[in-house]
């Protein structure tokens, strides 16, 4: 099932995590930490199509982050500036050096004061952002470096067993919340990302086939490591394995499964992820202050989404790609 260039069943799976992020900032469930899952759910499959483009189709750098800036750069340049705006009307105590830290993709470590979660500019989400750009920097030097996928392989499934020992030693070294703070770190994250990427070289090398039923039973199975009473080490240790498997093999799941994710309204919410993403998070801060609440809240979310995908991410990532990838394929091609 595929659309021009697009797979449905992955814009579903974005659909997915977007909504699970949008349930979990809307509803303050206190069970399950649904936000987080989303998040994860998103990064195995920026993992598995990186490895797509850089070690198997071994796309040109040039063309990848002309690819890379397009996407993110100019939404993401916007949502900024209105966050600052929004946040000197509201009279915020808040230092430029904070947005411009977050554009630049370093605000989970730089400025340490105000804590990245406790300041209230609303830019608390970009951290996944840092976590896949630093990704995507990382594995597009691993490209250059070394030809042999499966050596590649090794190498992030070394970034995975380094990744789980730096949150062995973090769990052991800070109490609970310092601990739970630091899991939206690069080095305590990237192994969601490292390993759907190294198991994808992995499957294609061996030919490693699963039965139809299992990525919905995985994905079953890394939901309840997200439940509040689940030991926090889950969410780390199994479920980069149980996400990661499972969305490798999602094009080769049951038929219902593939149906279920191939719904429009679904897969529409997939293609617009990343701008709902954006902006969802200046209604999460402010639902309170908003008439409906809540609902308004999730509503608003996903209309300035929509319009921030049609009017600015979509049209603007179209003509970059047109002006400056140096490949002709790649210059009407979309993102996947």
């Amino acid at each position: 099932m595929s659309a021009g260039n697009r797979i449905d069943v992955w814009d579903g799976w974005r659909g997915l995590a977007i909504l699970l992020v949008l349930v979990g900032h809307f509803t303050f469930s206190g069970w399950v930490w649904e936000e987080r899952m989303g998040v994860d759910v998103f990064f195995v499959l920026s993992g598995m199509l990186m490895s797509n483009i850089l070690f198997i189709k071994r796309m040109n750098l040039t063309d990848f982050y002309v690819r890379r800036f397009s996407r993110v750069i100019p939404a993401l340049v916007v949502f900024l500036i209105a966050a600052g705006i929004l946040s000197m009307l509201l009279k915020y105590d808040f230092s430029v050096k904070e947005l411009i830290a977050s554009l630049f993709f370093i605000r989970t470590y730089y400025p340490v004061e105000p804590v990245y979660f406790t300041s209230p500019v609303p830019t608390g989400h970009l951290w996944s952002l840092s976590v896949e750009e630093h990704s995507y920097i990382l594995m597009s030097l691993l490209s250059v470096l070394l030809i042999a996928s499966r050596k590649v392989a090794w190498v992030l499934l070394g970034i995975f067993a380094v990744s789980i020992a730096v949150n062995v030693y973090n769990n052991l070294t800070m109490d609970a919340l310092e601990f739970k703070y630091s899991l939206i770190r690069t080095e305590s994250t990237i192994g969601f990302i490292a390993f759907s990427a190294a198991y994808n070289l992995i499957k294609k090398e061996h030919g490693i086939t699963l039965p139809p039923h299992m990525p919905a039973i995985l994905v079953l199975l890394a939901f309840f490591c997200y439940l509040d009473s689940a030991p926090l080490w889950m969410t780390y240790l199994l479920c980069p394995v149980l996400l990661g498997v499972s969305v490798n093999h999602l094009t080769e799941s049951a038929p219902v499964v593939q149906k279920l994710l191939s719904q429009p309204p679904l897969r529409w919410i997939g293609v617009l992820s990343y701008s709902i993403y954006l902006w969802q998070q200046i209604f999460y801060k402010l639902y309170y202050a908003i008439p409906g609440g809540v609902i308004s809240g999730f509503i608003l979310s996903i209309s300035f989404g929509a319009a921030s995908f049609y009017f600015l991410e979509n049209p603007v990532r179209q003509w970059l790609n047109q002006r400056f990838s140096p490949t002709p394929h790649y210059r009407e091609t979309r993102d996947q």
